[in-house]
């Protein structure tokens, strides 16, 4: 199913007069019309008109030359960008893509869902397009230039019996071939495929050689067509030269997004996910002191795929970044790449998935408050309760962590293990506590004073619980040994209180609710 011919981006028409006729464009090799503009076309000049006919047509026709270097890297681009939908994308002649998507019908919702999936991706990456689809990858191709021209109403084909059918209806001047040997079918009577392929074998072997045939063949699905598809680099660096100096950071998502859709692509052609990449502006040297390049580094902490989640978390960066200078040209490199897993269905939900939901609502909330703002609760590997547990930022929870010494009488991990890393919502399984712990606790423990042998808050407390002790952090220098006691007042407000065992000092350390 190929792209048709894409309309490269031509200056905009203006209401200038070159000989007393209004300016248009249209792009043109040595002899012919290539594509000319919608104000060249409603002049009257189509594709395939001469120089001098479309000239006389629209006497203020700028011609322009093709670029086949800029072309060449413009379709790299966009096979890179379709490789998202299948891994088997070839070039073919007159400007056309070819995406072999069988396999891939029923996971993107059928033939109507996908087309409307692919036009879109090529309309994001700035090309406009004409599609068909066919049985066979030649029979897709004549149906795209049919499309072009609009010399037939039958663009997308399912079967291959329909598919002969609808070949033999179209003009011969559709074939690759038709070029080479215009005067010749001319003068032979042939109209169209079908008078062709109605001609003696030998016939059209001796006057036009045996690739017409093996062509008929191919696009009829009766022979086979093998051919070379398109290979995604090993790593991804995508660049962009901006039509126009930007000025504004949010003005560059527009651009930016071409270059993120070509990264999606990569993506899924080499079953990878990605945690971070480097936006690169290449500013204009309007101010001495305006540094040539700046990197926008974005970061988050799953790993992920998609477009959309990628190119919201890039916009919210956006927002909050002043440019130097003005930019006129974008790179995007992918910087932080691990291997994809993709999910599986179940019939009903998995705690993964929502984890993975949670994860990239945490990384939208972090990128609009900043990531130092959204704060994740850890569990340490430490009886103080002080230390026991620590807020880190969220993008912190699939880093691995650098664990404190085991207090003495634990066995101490292998050299060179890796230390288990915390789930993000996830508790160890660790025993519970002999007595309850408080919701609440002081971010400094509160000294007590005491009224015959009983520690005062506002009011004269009773412990209700016996003695808890929790001797540790000798290894620091910052130990500690306490014997903790649940505590009430006259009211019913409970405390959790400790006593130190040497001096016999008491402290409040936590409110229960």
């Amino acid at each position: 199913m190929p792209p048709a011919p894409s309309t490269p981006l031509l200056p905009e028409s203006v209401d200038a007069d070159v000989a007393g006729a209004p300016r248009c464009y249209a792009l043109a090799d040595h002899t012919r019309i290539l594509i000319p503009d919608l104000d060249a076309r409603r002049a009257g000049v189509e594709p395939g008109n001469t120089r001098s006919h479309a000239l006389a047509l629209a006497p203020g026709l700028v011609l322009l030359e093709a670029d086949p270097a800029r072309e060449t890297r413009a379709f790299e681009a966009l096979a890179l960008a379709l490789l998202a939908y299948t891994p088997k994308v070839s070039f073919a002649q007159s400007h056309t893509l070819l995406l072999e998507v069988g396999s891939g019908l029923r996971l993107f919702g059928g033939v109507r869902a996908l087309l409307a999936r692919v036009t879109a991706t090529v309309a994001g990456c700035g090309h406009a397009a004409r599609m068909a689809c066919a049985p066979t990858a030649w029979g897709a191709w004549t149906l795209a230039q049919a499309h072009v021209t609009r010399s037939s109403r039958r663009w997308h084909v399912l079967k291959e019996t329909t598919l002969a059918r609808v070949l033999d209806s179209l003009p011969v001047t559709l074939a690759p071939f038709a070029a080479q040997h215009d005067h010749a079918l001319t003068q032979i009577g042939c109209a169209t495929l079908g008078d062709l392929r109605r001609l003696p074998r030998d016939g059209i072997v001796r006057r036009f050689g045996d690739g017409v045939l093996r062509w008929l063949a191919q696009a009829r699905g009766e022979a086979p067509d093998p051919r070379v598809w398109f290979a995604a680099p090993p790593s991804f660096h995508a660049s962009l030269e901006l039509q126009a100096r930007v000025e504004s950071a949010e003005a560059l998502l527009f651009a930016a997004r071409r270059l993120v859709m070509q990264l999606a692509g990569w993506l899924a052609a080499q079953h990878a996910a990605l945690s971070g990449f480097e936006l690169r502006l290449e500013h204009e040297l309007a101010s001495r002191h305006a540094p040539r390049t700046s990197t926008l580094t974005i970061a988050w902490a799953s790993p992920s795929r998609d477009a959309e989640h990628l190119l919201w978390l890039l916009r919210e960066r956006l927002n909050q970044t002043e440019l130097a200078a003005p930019v006129i040209g974008l790179a995007l490199v992918a910087s932080q790449v691990s291997e994809y897993a993709a999910p599986t269905d179940t019939l009903f939900p998995m705690a993964e998935a929502a984890e993975a939901s949670l994860g990239q609502l945490f990384e939208r909330i972090g990128a609009r408050l900043g990531e130092q703002n959204v704060l994740q609760l850890f569990v340490e590997d430490d009886h103080r309760p002080e230390l026991a547990m620590s807020a880190r930022p969220y993008r912190e929870s699939g880093a691995k962590r650098t664990r404190k010494p085991r207090k003495a009488g634990k066995p101490q991990q292998e050299a060179g293990a890796s230390a288990p890393v915390q789930s993000a919502f996830d508790l160890p399984e660790v025993p519970l506590p002999t007595q309850p712990r408080p919701a609440w606790l002081l971010e400094k423990p509160l000294k007590l004073a005491t009224r015959g042998e009983r520690p005062v808050y506002r009011r004269p407390l009773k412990t209700l619980t016996r003695t808890e002790r929790i001797e540790s952090g000798w290894w620091d220098g910052e130990g500690v040994g306490r014997d903790y006691y649940v505590a009430a007042d006259d009211q019913g407000r409970m405390f959790w209180l400790y006593r130190e065992r040497i001096g016999g000092q008491w402290y409040l350390q936590g409110l229960f609710g």
